[in-house]
Order: structure tokens, then sequence, then C-alpha cells
């Protein structure tokens, strides 16, 4: 008798509805923030009974720890390789991811503070979140040699991201060439 080895579909329909769920999961914090996340109120996002939530997220920090890691890949795959694709004016490249992060991204850019927030809190989802600086760092080191420099490139970013966020300034291609300028 031969045995067939193949695909499990459940397995793959088990792993598709936990990426919905994930996906729901970032439309709620994006919305109402991680204090908004609720099983009824994924539930309500994804379509879906509550049941079939807690079957994969039995709590929420199950849920809201698989957010993080799930937002965590999602940036490094979307970040990779960024950095040797800045083109001829990587300045003002930079200042266009910066751009789609604080207008076009908004609410998916709040929602990945909110997470790297809640792994502030939480020593065993550090690294988790940390692993999001490694992409964002590589870009860095287009601009300058120095790892010191590239790593402080990349809190400068952070913060002006976070005020742009928050109003507290508009985004502006001279501050990142400015920055720019003094880091290298």
């Amino acid at each position: 008798m031969q045995v067939r080895r193949g695909v499990d579909g459940r397995r793959v329909r088990g792993e598709q509805r936990r990426g919905e769920l994930l996906a729901a999961t970032l439309t709620v914090i994006e919305r109402d923030g991680v204090a908004g996340v609720s099983h009824r109120a994924v539930a309500a996002v994804a379509d879906v009974s509550i049941a079939s939530i807690t079957y994969h997220f039995p709590t929420l920090d199950d849920l809201l720890v698989a957010a993080l890691q799930s937002a965590a890949e999602d940036l490094a795959a979307e970040l990779h390789g960024r950095g040797s694709e800045l083109g001829a004016r990587p300045a003002d490249e930079l200042a266009r991811l910066i751009e789609h992060s604080v207008v076009r991204r908004r609410g998916r850019t709040l929602a990945l503070y909110e997470l790297y927030l809640f792994a502030a809190r939480r020593p065993d989802l550090r690294e988790t979140a940390g692993a999001w600086l490694e992409p964002l760092t590589e870009i860095a080191r287009a601009f300058t040699a120095d790892p010191q420099r590239a790593r402080l490139l990349v809190a400068a970013l952070d913060g002006l991201l976070m005020q742009a966020l928050i109003g507290a300034r508009d985004l502006d291609q001279a501050d990142v060439a400015a920055l720019l300028e003094v880091l290298r």
C-alpha cells in the first residue's frame, strides 16, 4: 500500500484562517488601539464566530503576541532589500518611505507602534519587536558605514515618525536630509 504525502488541506486552511484573524486584529488595532482588541471585536471584523478565534488564539495575550510576531515579519519582508533600492537620491527615497508610513499607511504604522509599545512592557516580546529594527538598520547602512550611526539614524527616524503620527510636526524632506547629513 502506498501512502501519499501531500499537503494537508486542513493545516493549510488553519494557517489561512490564522492569517485572516491576525489581519483582522491589526485592523482593530489600527482603529481602536491595542486596548480595543477583544475576541468579539476581532470576530466582528473577520466575520467569524468568537469560537473560531478562541480555537486559534485561546487568550487575548496569545492573539496580541501572534499579531506582534506577524507584524514584525511583514514589516521585515516589506523592508528587506530597500537599502539597495534607494536609487540615485537616497535621502529623497528615504523621505518618501517615511511619508508613505505616515500618510498612506498611517493606520498600519500606528498599529505597529502600538504593538511595539506593547512589547516594551513584556520582556519576552522584546526580541520579536527588536527584529523589525534590522531591516531599518539595513536601510540606514546605505547612508553610513558606521554601525553606531546607523542605529542612531533608525532611532532618530523613529522619533520623526512618532512626532509626525501625533501631529507634533509635519513630515519635511529637509529634516530627513539634515538628519542624514548630521549622521554621515
